[in-house]
């Protein structure tokens, strides 16, 4: 992008991150094309090609035409990153800047105040085709159109010399500047004696008078010297990290600058602003790999308690859980244990397959949680082998529990291949009956209750 006021400190950043990193030994070479120059930059990008680079910064002077070649870059294994603009359709690896959304949408809430939430203004909004403009622009309108109506548009022109600007703006109450044309806006206000709410982008010396004199009323600076300098320090990180881990791009925060302000906002714009940002960044990255690796263990953990095919409780942590409810009980009162065998889940697997017997493993899971409080204890003990726990119930409770069980999955269809499975189960019925009692007597208990019940069943059957 050719140096101008306009991105100065853009160039000034990019200009501390490269000295900063050539004591590491990174060479980095510049190349400038016209400020609106696709086709110079695509002739760059191809060059590039045949070049043997680690890793490649580019401001996009359009928002699609760089696309192929970046893709082919990154492709190859170089990654790319887009700052100040962006080419958010491509394989890019990052992007450094702001949210243009987000910036528009500050810019037209500070007008809408300043023109009392009222009026008609003029807006340039810049060429269409530059992504960021577009996007500054779509955020604009979304902050207008939250008030009712009262703002409206009475000219818009992407370059300033569309339109007789001095018939323009005596009939106007506001105006929005969404490009480096602030200037020119300025001095034509200026020039023409004219005083009204005037908001456009990137604080500069240049501006700074405009601000004084009330030409302009406010600029939204999106820290420019940050952008350059995260650019190269972004390549330089992709570089590091090449083919090892996905890179996060870096969203720099936009600022309102008044008169009041206007010297402090291109003061922060220095290399301790930067540096700043960076071990934020840095700060918010490793919280990020904290969280990251605390939901890893998380799952870790339940992989270890939890039965992969259904959802419930394992084997392992059933056994826990009894011990630590036998414990309870022991001090507080009673509770009671479901011990649960499918019927013919053999016969299941033998007929429809293994995929049919993991869906009716599925259904008797659903009906077990469906039938039971938060508090109970659903557990998985291994093939067709379930249990449940149920703390402060008699064994009248349980047995309401355990027909309710046996009533729901009569109701439950397995479907496989255009066929019902009717699936069936087999109950047993335990209580604590004191201090005597021991989670294996508890368990024995129940499993020989369910295997009466199975007895029972197949008897029906015969």
């Amino acid at each position: 992008m050719e140096p101008s006021d306009f991105f100065d400190l853009l160039w000034e950043g990019a200009w501390e991150a490269t000295f900063d990193i050539s004591g590491f030994g990174v060479q980095v070479q510049d190349f400038a094309t016209g400020r609106h120059d696709p086709e110079g930059q695509q002739r760059i990008l191809a060059g590039l090609l045949d070049a043997r680079v680690d890793a490649i910064a580019v401001l996009p002077a359009h928002a699609c035409s760089l696309n192929g070649l970046i893709d082919l870059h990154v492709s190859r294994g170089t990654p790319v990153i887009t700052f100040h603009s962006d080419a958010p359709q491509s394989r890019r690896s990052a992007f450094v800047g702001p949210d243009p959304f987000q910036a528009g949408a500050l810019a037209g809430e500070v007008l809408a105040k300043l023109m009392g939430g009222r009026g008609r203004f003029v807006s340039f909004p810049g060429p269409p085709e530059l992504y960021h403009l577009a996007r500054r622009y779509e955020g604009f309108q979304a902050a207008l159109g939250r008030h009712g109506g009262h703002l409206k548009e009475v000219a818009r022109a992407t370059r300033l010399d569309c339109l007789d600007l001095p018939a323009i703006v005596r009939r106007c109450d506001g105006v929005y500047v969404g490009d480096e044309e602030i200037l020119q806006v300025a001095e034509a206000l200026e020039r023409l004696a004219l005083t009204m709410p005037c908001v456009g982008f990137s604080n500069t010396e240049r501006l700074q008078r405009f601000l004084r004199h009330g030409a302009v009323s406010a600029v939204i600076d999106e820290s420019r010297y940050q952008q350059g300098y995260f650019a190269v320090q972004k390549a330089y990180e992709a570089s590091l990290k090449k083919g090892r881990s996905t890179l996060s791009g870096v969203r720099i925060p936009s600022t309102v600058v008044f008169a009041a302000n206007a010297s402090e906002a291109i003061g922060e714009d220095s290399l301790n602003g930067a540096f700043e940002m960076l071990v934020r960044q840095r700060t918010e990255i490793l919280q990020s790999y904290r969280e990251e690796l605390e939901a890893a263990n998380a799952m870790l953990r339940s992989l270890a308690v939890t039965d992969p095919l259904t959802g419930l409780l394992n084997r392992r942590r059933f056994e826990e859980a009894l011990e630590q409810e036998v414990a309870r009980a022991r001090r507080y009162g009673a509770f009671s244990l479901l011990m649960i065998d499918l019927n013919l889940f053999k016969r299941i697997n033998d007929t429809y397959g293994h995929r049919a017997g993991d869906e009716v493993l599925k259904t008797v899971a659903q009906v077990l949680q469906s039938c039971c409080r938060e508090m109970d204890t659903c557990a998985r003990l291994g093939g067709d082998e379930f249990a449940v726990i149920l703390p402060h119930t008699d064994f009248h409770g349980a047995a309401v529990v355990r027909d309710r069980i046996l009533d729901r999955i009569g109701h439950a269809a397995v479907l496989m291949g255009g066929q019902e499975i009717t699936v069936t189960l087999s109950i047993g019925v335990a209580a604590f009956t004191g201090s005597a009692t021991t989670a294996a007597e508890l368990v024995a208990a129940a499993d020989a209750a369910m295997y009466r019940a199975k007895q029972a069943s197949r008897a029906e059957v015969a």
